[in-house]
Parts: structure tokens; C-alpha cells; sequence
């Protein structure tokens, strides 16, 4: 009987076997890092399109004549159905600490904003205030765009 053909075979086996549980794990990783930036990609979209419907909420308000209380629920109201909230606390559960940052910036200027409306019956869109407001929030929001730009 000849060892050194069964020993061949055995080590032949063995390292057909050890390519094929390599190659496996390495294309699981990269399915899995691929599904990651998916998920990431979808919810960073649904974040900026839930901060866009509640900016443009704000803005119709202001041009709405209506008086000022029912102004203000018109955007709370708005504010609330575009889930802009537990969007939010998705990015904070699955965003990177950066892009988390960036968020609640973004998030925080935004409800400042609303509640301008609150604090400032006579608010208009030539208001130097909500300008000022409004500007604070586009330049947070880009910034966030940037940072989830760069954790894709």
C-alpha cells in the first residue's frame, strides 16, 4: 500500500476544503457588509426625506393666512406625520457616530425652527429670524449629507 498516495490525497482534500470555507466566508462578508450600506442607504434617505417633508411644511405654513395658533398645530401636525422623529432614532441606533451627530444637529435646528412659528406669531418668510433659521438648518443639513456620503 502506498502512504504517499493516500497522504496526497487527504492534504489534497483537505486544502479544497479550507478554499472552499475561505472563499464562502469571504463572499458572506462582503453580502454582509453590502447589505449593511443598503440598509444604511435606504435609511439615510428616508432621514433627509422626512427632514425635507417637515421644512416644506414649515414654509407652507408661513405662507398659509391663517392665524397664528392654528399655524403652529398646522406644523406640529406636519412635523409629526413625517415621522421625521422615529427616523431619528433609527440613525441613532444605526448610523455611525459621525452621521449620529450630524442628525441630531440637523434634527435640533429643525425643531427650532418650528418653534419660531410658536414664539413668533408676526413670522413671515422675509423674517430676517426665519432666514436666519432656515439658512442654520440647510447648512446642517448638508453636512449631514455629507457625512452619510462618506459612511456609504
Amino acid at each position: 500500500m502506498n502512504w504517499g498516495t493516500q497522504i496526497s490525497t487527504v492534504i489534497g482534500a483537505m486544502l479544497g476544503i479550507g478554499a472552499t470555507l475561505l472563499a464562502d466566508r469571504v463572499r458572506y462578508r462582503r453580502e454582509q457588509t453590502s447589505h449593511g450600506q443598503e440598509v444604511r442607504r435606504d435609511l439615510y434617505v428616508r432621514y433627509l426625506t422626512a427632514l425635507n417633508e417637515s421644512s416644506a411644511s414649515i414654509r407652507l405654513a408661513l405662507i398659509a393666512e391663517i392665524d397664528s395658533v392654528a399655524r403652529y398645530k398646522i406644523v406640529l401636525d406636519a412635523f409629526r406625520d413625517s415621522s421625521v422623529l422615529s427616523q431619528r432614532y433609527e440613525i441613532n441606533l444605526l448610523a455611525p457616530a459621525p452621521v449620529k451627530e450630524k442628525s441630531d444637529k440637523a434634527y435640533r435646528l429643525l425643531r427650532q425652527w418650528r418653534d419660531l412659528i410658536e414664539s413668533n406669531p408676526g413670522l413671515s418668510l422675509s423674517s430676517a429670524e426665519y432666514i436666519e433659521a432656515l439658512d442654520r438648518f440647510h447648512q446642517a443639513r448638508k453636512e449631514l449629507q455629507a457625512a452619510m456620503r462618506t459612511h456609504l
